[in-house]
């Protein structure tokens, strides 16, 4: 017969959802009144990241994969890398690199307002209704402007 915490812990267990993931810590927590002098089991550590695919930088960045698939073949990314000649990988930290360079080119650019500060060219020049420039004739009965 299994001890109460092991019930306990079963219950729990069997009441999440198939494919839910239970926090390690906490299951050697829960587990940790049982057999304290238990092995802790060495598990190896997942990858810390993986590279990234064209269809995964697309939907990261809302644009279309041939738009992607573009910015990796003129450079873009430096490190990106073809998976078996095939797919194309890049990593996370070209990824990073792109945005802050995107990000320092957005704030060096002029905003779309900016155009309202020039100035109007030469105004002495127009007619009235400023539809058309003045012009005015020669001797030679030639228009010029």
């Amino acid at each position: 017969m299994a001890s109460p915490l092991l019930e306990s812990l079963r219950g729990a267990l069997t009441a999440m959802p198939p494919g839910a993931l239970v926090p390690r810590d906490w299951l050697l927590e829960q587990l940790g009144d049982v057999s304290p002098d238990a092995p802790t089991p060495v598990v190896p550590a997942p990858p810390a990241h993986v590279d990234v695919t064209i269809r995964g930088l697309a939907q990261l960045f809302g644009k279309q994969p041939s738009t992607v698939r573009a910015w990796v073949e003129r450079g873009d990314f430096t490190g990106a890398y073809k998976l078996h000649g095939k797919e194309w990988r890049v990593p996370i930290s070209s990824v990073e690199a792109f945005q802050d360079r995107q990000r320092r080119r957005a704030k060096s650019e002029p905003r779309l307002s900016a155009w309202r500060s020039v100035k109007p060219a030469n105004r002495a020049s127009r007619s009235e209704s400023g539809l058309k420039p003045v012009t005015t004739r020669s001797p030679r009965g030639n228009a010029q402007a």
